[in-house]
């Protein structure tokens, strides 16, 4: 290697490889820095103690940018809204358009492909250190987490660039032409592939020998941790079986999956899953969306409670109560979008009502789960419509406290699939930008609501960053061409 790139400590002493990227893909720039290990340190003179470092600040890279993530694509689903008036991109992009390369729609991406080249760096180090000092089991230990997180990354990238696809070969040479894109089936088919791989090293491997993050707890040894990479596979067959048009085959795939995974039918284990962890103390990265009552940023869509069906009893949907309440003080109200005034707060990332910034970030829970198995067992190739039913009915009356649904076997697709959708709206509610992913993999973006008829804006995709297109030699906003 000929590149100095740095590796500097972040968190909890973990090592996080710095890339600073003129794209996504390739093209760093050439930094060095004497008081601070290189790359060519880790990667050609690898050791127990820099793997395990390494390894460390892959947990910690995983979740960088997931803050943004979610108020971005919560804001193309209306879920909520970025009402703090610091940058104006942050509201007039996900509500008036257009998406911009160099703004809020150029977001999500070079952060990903970071985390990925942490990832491939580490592995490659890995593939290089003697059995002496990390043994097989143990390299098959770091492979399954390394996978798997990478996985994870590639997924988050698909969901936003969607019809786009993305570059999967990246880990090149910084010399050479920019990564090929490729269609987002053969994404999934990447992240699924991943997936498998790390699945297949876990039974290799008798312990994690570096530090597990805690929102990882119950998940830190290798055969639990094979249950939250089969949560992930399911998620990733069942998006490629309605995004990506793979249909009832991956379906099928994703049952087998879900049987691997943590997936439980009970009411009381809505939230077993693992959680991206903050800290509260000083120097810690912070939960941002944990913001008080009386902050003035995030805000939840007034849809949002219009929205909601009434339990039996006249209340609103249990998960509304629960995660939605009003703003402490005036509302927010910005002279660039007064149709949406900032009366109701975000309580999802609160801790006794109180912000918290260290309160964990769900990655994926067994709610969710459920959920993906109705979807399922509906669209499988041997269809259990009482089961997607069933499943339906547990979400609706232990999460919503709402009654039984009025869909039956006999209904059409397009009745259960706007059940499922409301259901995963509230369930997963400023989690993980799931309205808008599911409008675009439903054809139902029309259902989300546009606050100016007559500037109607329904983004499909957020476009590349500029640097991308510009790497490549294309216009902003481009589509490369796909393989």
């Amino acid at each position: 290697m000929t590149t100095k790139l740095t590796i500097r400590s972040v968190h909890a002493g973990a090592l996080v490889i710095v890339l600073l990227l003129t794209s996504a893909c390739s093209g760093f720039f050439d930094v060095k820095n004497t008081n601070q290990p290189n790359l060519e340190d880790l990667v050609n003179n690898p050791t127990r103690s820099k793997l395990h470092d390494a390894a460390t600040g892959i947990f910690a890279s995983a979740r960088s940018g997931i803050q943004s993530y979610i108020w971005r694509l919560g804001s193309l689903g209306r879920e909520g809204i970025n009402l703090s008036g610091n940058n104006q991109p942050d509201y007039s992009e996900p509500y008036f358009g257009p998406l911009q390369s160099t703004g809020f729609g150029g977001s999500q991406w070079t952060d990903r492909y970071q985390h990925i080249r942490n990832i491939n760096v580490f592995l490659d180090a890995l593939a290089r250190v003697s059995t002496a000092e990390v043994s097989d089991s143990e390299k098959a230990a770091g492979r399954a987490m390394a996978n798997t997180l990478k996985a994870l990354a590639f997924m988050y990238v698909i969901f936003t660039r969607d019809t786009l696809g993305a570059p999967v070969d990246v880990d090149l040479p910084i010399t050479a032409p920019p990564a090929a894109f490729v269609t987002k089936d053969s994404v999934y088919g990447y992240v699924l592939g991943l997936l498998d791989s790390a699945q297949a090293d876990l039974p290799r491997a008798n312990a994690f020998w570096f530090a597990v993050p805690p929102g990882f707890a119950g998940f830190e040894t290798p055969v639990m941790f094979g249950e939250f990479n089969r949560a992930l596979a399911a998620k990733a067959e069942v998006m490629r079986a309605s995004a990506a048009g793979c249909g009832a085959p991956c379906y099928d795939k994703a049952i087998t999956a879900l049987a691997g995974s943590f997936f439980v039918l009970d009411s009381t284990q809505f939230g077993l899953g693992v959680n991206f962890d903050f800290l509260s103390e000083a120097g810690g990265l912070l939960n941002g969306l944990s913001e008080p009552l009386s902050g003035v940023t995030f805000f939840a869509h007034p849809s949002d409670s219009l929205d909601a069906q009434l339990q039996p009893g006249g209340q609103s949907d249990r998960r509304v109560l629960e995660k939605i309440a009003a703003k402490q003080g005036a509302p927010q109200v910005l002279g660039g979008i007064p149709q949406i005034p900032g009366t109701q707060k975000f309580t999802i990332y609160l801790t006794g009502g109180q912000a918290d910034p260290g309160h964990p970030i769900p990655i994926i829970r067994n709610e969710e789960l459920i959920l993906l198995d109705a979807e399922t067992q509906w669209f499988r190739s041997a269809p259990n419509k009482l089961q997607a039913i069933s499943d339906i009915n547990l979400i609706r009356q232990g999460a919503g406290g709402l009654a039984v649904t009025p869909v039956t076997i006999a209904s059409p697709d397009s009745d259960f699939v706007k059940e499922l959708i409301y259901n995963r709206r509230y369930s997963l509610l400023w989690e993980q930008g799931t309205r808008w992913l599911d409008a675009r993999r439903f054809n139902r973006l029309g259902d989300i609501v546009n606050e100016l008829p007559s500037l109607p804006f329904a983004p499909k995709v957020m476009p590349l960053p500029k640097a991308e297109c510009d790497r490549r030699g294309l216009k902003d906003n481009c589509q490369p061409p796909r393989s």
